[in-house]
């Protein structure tokens, strides 16, 4: 559509001439009029020229005229605006805003602006007006609007508030501490919540002072380390630092910080993240893995080590037995105690190392405290006081009774060794709820109902270096050759193994208290806690299977057998002992057999002999001692079972009382 020039601004007042009336002539066209022409052009395309619309309205929000180089910034085409009022066009709020505001305008001579958005089939714009009044030489007053279009600026805007919301959230409600400083002198900003929470210190006690005032870094000059290599590489990520808090406790956090401009100066935030639980559970956590690589090695050379172990004892016990008073004997002595020491430093190694197997019972938590403190009694000295304060109500737990007693008299006797000039050792006992957080703090713990026993003395305490590594196989403070340094280790490993958990409290000069936490037990205990049965007569008969591939041990059961009146048919291999037994016309009453052996295991030979006679008795022996291993090698649970290495009594003794049992049913 042809634009309206801009003559068409002046309002015309000459009277309307009628079709009938005969118009006169124009004169020429004056200069006057020539240059009056020529400004109004050189007006209009300065108008046109311009990225805007420009609209004339009466003060009835009629379009008057329209000004745009560029039709698409118009709502509606033209010819659909011009002649017709806004109120036609937009809706009723638009119009009565817009239309109040054009009689203002009009009414004071004052311009105004005003934002507003139309929706258009692209989506929603964004325009800013300038409304002025026109006052005509004739009297006529209307507005001129000059629109731009600010779409890009308000969805700037937009996002802006939407990201300052978003950091606003984030650094009033993230789970992080966040610090907005200066970078030169440090002075704080602004400090969000957790910040407050974390390290005790108020807003008010922050903002206007800096870290160091604070007394937040322990070093200070860590802070000007940090500093510089924010300024060099412009951020620093997982700083890690020790912080001291208002109450005067170090924690370790985790810093993360990087410069932003704020009003115009380079400021710090920095994002701080207490990581001082995560720590220990790493270090706990390196324990453990420290523990199980111990207990792999000790598992590793377990088997082979036994079984020597096994000819040594045996033969050595045997050779006392033999050879006259003297020289010789007394020789014979010494290697068989040595070799007992070497069984029981095994035997610690694999307590420690939660590999040794364990006979589980349910006991009567209580019950066996009380047999542990009779046992101490004798050995823990006149000068200690022992007080036992055993909650009637405490539970029972299932574990094996000898190695708990065990577990028992090693923390007494720690006890002792930390109080040389006298002192108190207490023992106490009562049911707890373990929680979520407490089993976090010790992996491999589960939230639930335990038994705790906690012994405490009035010692001389440990440092928290110590502490670190009381666990740890061989570390003990006593001088040399004074202790082994496994009896916590043993305590550590057995408690672990049985499901539960160690935890010790100390500090230097006041003491130490040790917790056991082991699971609590629905079933209800044995009465009393039994001992062990006491075979009277080693010598048997009958006819026993005896197959083991490792010849030393072989030959020596072998022998003992036979000079103890049994009639031994030795084999060794599994292949070896069925076809034995398929040819043996007499009755085969006991089957001796090793778990672990290259053809087929203890447990498959015993099934397939078993099918040949079925009232044959086994008694299984091993050198190993991981319960998963034999359990994975099919031992039935309740069987009759000989950890090597052994000594000659304990194995004639084992098949005695095998014998006179009956055959223990096997698992399904």
């Amino acid at each position: 559509m042809k634009k309206l020039p801009l003559g068409h601004w002046t309002k015309q007042t000459s009277k309307n001439i009628s079709s009938e009336e005969k118009a006169p002539s124009l004169p020429a066209a004056t200069s006057d009029e020539k240059s009056r022409e020529h400004e109004a052009a050189r007006l209009e395309a300065l108008i046109n020229s311009i990225d805007q619309i420009v609209l004339e309205l009466d003060a009835e929000g009629t379009f008057l005229n329209i000004w745009a180089n560029d039709e698409k910034l118009l709502y509606r085409p033209r010819n659909e605006l011009l002649g017709r009022r806004s109120e036609d066009i937009f809706d009723a709020d638009f119009f009565r805003s817009s239309h109040e505001l054009f009689k203002r305008v009009i009414a004071t001579g004052k311009g105004e602006d005003f934002e507003y958005s139309l929706a258009f089939p692209e989506g929603e714009r964004w325009f800013l007006a300038r409304v002025n009044r026109i006052e005509y030489p004739e009297g006529d007053k209307t507005v001129c609007v000059a629109i731009r279009e600010i779409s890009d600026r308000k969805h700037a805007e937009r996002n802006l508030r939407i990201s300052e919301e978003k950091f606003s959230k984030a650094f009033r409600a993230g789970p992080d501490a966040i610090v907005i400083s200066s970078l030169d002198d440090g002075r704080i900003l602004d400090v969000n919540y957790n910040f407050i929470r974390m390290t005790g210190f108020a807003r008010g006690e922050s903002v206007g002072r800096t870290s160091v005032d604070l007394g937040i870094w322990l070093n200070p000059k860590e802070r000007d380390q940090m500093v510089e290599l924010v300024k060099r590489d412009g951020e620093v990520r997982d700083l890690e630092v020790r912080f001291s808090l208002k109450s005067g406790e170090v924690r370790n956090f985790q810093m993360s910080a990087h410069t932003i401009e704020l009003e115009g100066a380079t400021c710090l935030i920095s994002i701080l993240r207490d990581v001082t639980e995560r720590r220990a559970l790493e270090e706990q956590l390196r324990q453990a893995q420290k523990m199980e690589a111990v207990g792999r090695l000790a598992g590793g050379v377990a088997h082979d080590f036994n079984n020597l172990l096994v000819g040594i004892l045996g033969y050595s016990e045997l050779l006392k037995k033999k050879v006259p008073p003297g020289d010789l004997q007394r020789m014979t002595e010494e290697i068989n105690s040595a070799a007992i020491r070497a069984r029981d430093l095994t035997s610690r190694l694999l307590a420690l190392s939660r590999r040794q197997v364990l006979q589980p019972r349910v006991l009567d938590f209580n019950a066996l405290v009380r047999q542990a403190e009779s046992l101490l009694r004798p050995v823990i000295g006149e000068d200690i006081h022992v007080e036992m304060r055993l909650d009637p109500a405490a539970g029972s737990v299932k574990a094996d009774p000898a190695q708990l007693e065990q577990v028992v008299l090693n923390l007494a006797l720690n006890a002792r060794e930390a109080m040389p000039h006298g002192g108190t050792l207490a023992m106490e006992t009562c049911n707890i709820e373990v929680n979520p957080a407490f089993a976090r703090q010790h992996p491999g713990l589960i939230p639930g109902k335990y038994v705790r026993l906690r012994v405490v003395d009035t010692g001389r305490g440990m440092s928290p270096e110590v502490m670190a590594k009381i666990f740890e196989p061989f570390f003990t403070t006593k001088q040399a050759g004074v202790g082994g340094g496994l009896g916590l280790s043993a305590v550590y490993g057995i408690v672990k193994q049985s499901g539960g958990c160690v935890t010790v409290e100390s500090e230097p000069g006041k003491g130490a208290a040790f917790g056991i936490y082991l699971p609590h037990a629905p079933e209800i205990p044995e009465r009393r806690i039994a001992e062990p049965a006491v075979v009277e007569s080693l010598t048997g008969q009958g006819t026993v299977l005896l197959v083991e591939d490792e010849p030393v041990v072989l030959r020596l059961a072998r022998d003992l057998l036979a000079e103890n009146g049994y009639r031994v048919l030795a084999a060794s291999s599994g292949s070896d002992a069925l076809s034995i037994a398929r040819k043996e016309t007499e009755t085969i009453h006991m089957l001796i057999t090793d778990v672990v052996m290259p053809e087929m295991s203890g447990p498959e030979l015993a099934d397939r002999i078993r099918k040949l006679w079925p009232t044959m008795r086994v008694l299984y022996m091993s050198g190993y001692t991981d319960d998963e291993m034999l359990c994975r090698k099919g031992l039935p649970e309740n069987s009759a079972f000989l950890q090597k290495p052994f000594t000659p009594h304990q194995f004639l003794q084992k098949a005695r009382m095998t014998l006179g049992t009956k055959p223990a049913r096997e698992r399904v």
